[in-house]
């Protein structure tokens, strides 16, 4: 009996300071809450420890008695019931503690190129789907200990996702930096020197490389003297390089009509209609290949073909 309630006692001392140590190396801030608890509460844990060793004492006094007692009246059993208040208590705190919110103070890095950014938030520790849209600077307050994901929403800055671990009763700090998500636009003419106009607005001229912001629609137009404007939209999902773009030179087209209230169209290599008219008329046109189509009675019309490589004139029979 004696050896019996030797091992009893040793074993449960044994199970205390191994959870003790096991705390200390494994799970780093409750251990610390532990020793702040202590310090907070020192006269309680005074009482216990006190407790402990009276109750320590008299269970090696008690085994020493060659008297035979029961294992009731010996010390060793209320040092193991000591022994399983404090592990009840310890592993209560344990869970108590770990349900104890927390909060995340989101913030801009210094110097970034927005003001505010939104940003989307997935506690991935509930094993939920749930997505929270939150601006940032901000927090989340009173939010459960565990890991968030955060991912950048708006399209205009640079993708940055991280995952962030929230401690119980903690406050971490994360800063999100924030690049303009810009593309580069690469314009180039033959011959250069063409002005570069972007939405309706005069920039520089060819050749040029400009930074746009990602995702952006640009109108890009072209403009030379003695040459067609080229004209053409971009949506800037990525870096674009348009290459030389050769500029199509402008001719003087007389039309010259046998009667002057002829009415004629002209269409382009593609089949599109780019002049329409009636009687002698002076335009210009860039070179290439035309077709024109003129009326010779009601709803009836003839079309004959001509190509532009210089000044010239088109006589409509």
């Amino acid at each position: 009996m004696i050896q019996f309630r030797l091992f009893f006692t040793i074993f449960f001392l044994f199970v205390s300071l191994a959870l003790f140590v096991l705390l200390a190396i494994f799970d780093t801030p409750i251990y610390l809450k532990v020793l702040e608890l202590v310090k907070n509460y020192l006269w309680a844990a005074g009482i216990v420890v006190v407790s402990f060793l009276i109750l320590l004492t008299s269970g090696i006094v008690s085994n020493l008695d060659s008297i035979k007692r029961s294992l009731i009246r010996n010390g060793y059993f209320q040092l193991a019931i000591l022994e399983l208040f404090m592990i009840t208590a310890a592993l209560g705190y344990y869970w108590y503690y770990n349900q104890q919110a927390g909060q995340v103070v989101l913030r801009l890095q210094p110097g970034a190129a927005k003001e505010y950014i939104e940003v989307a938030v997935t506690y991935n520790s509930s094993g939920s789907t749930k997505v929270d849209t939150v601006r940032v600077p901000g927090k989340l307050y009173k939010r459960p200990p565990g890991k968030y994901s955060i991912e950048i929403l708006d399209q205009d800055v640079v993708t940055f996702k991280t995952d962030v671990i929230l401690e119980p009763t903690e406050s971490e700090t994360l800063y999100i930096p924030v690049t303009q998500n810009s593309k580069t636009l690469a314009i180039e003419t033959d011959p250069t020197g063409a002005a570069i106009w972007i939405n309706g607005i005069e920039t520089t001229k060819t050749p040029h490389t400009f930074e746009i912001l990602g995702g952006d629609t640009v109108v890009l137009e072209l403009k030379s003297s003695g040459y067609q404007v080229y004209t053409d939209t971009l949506v800037m999902d990525d870096n674009q390089d348009l290459g030389i773009i050769p500029l199509k030179k402008l001719y003087t087209v007389w039309i010259s009509p046998r009667y002057e209230d002829i009415d004629y169209y002209i269409y382009d290599s593609d089949n599109q209609i780019v002049y329409s008219s009636s009687g002698s008329r002076k335009i210009q046109l860039a070179q290439g290949r035309y077709r024109i189509a003129y009326g010779i009675g009601e709803g009836q019309y003839e079309s004959k073909s001509f190509s532009l490589n210089y000044n010239s004139t088109v006589m409509i029979p």
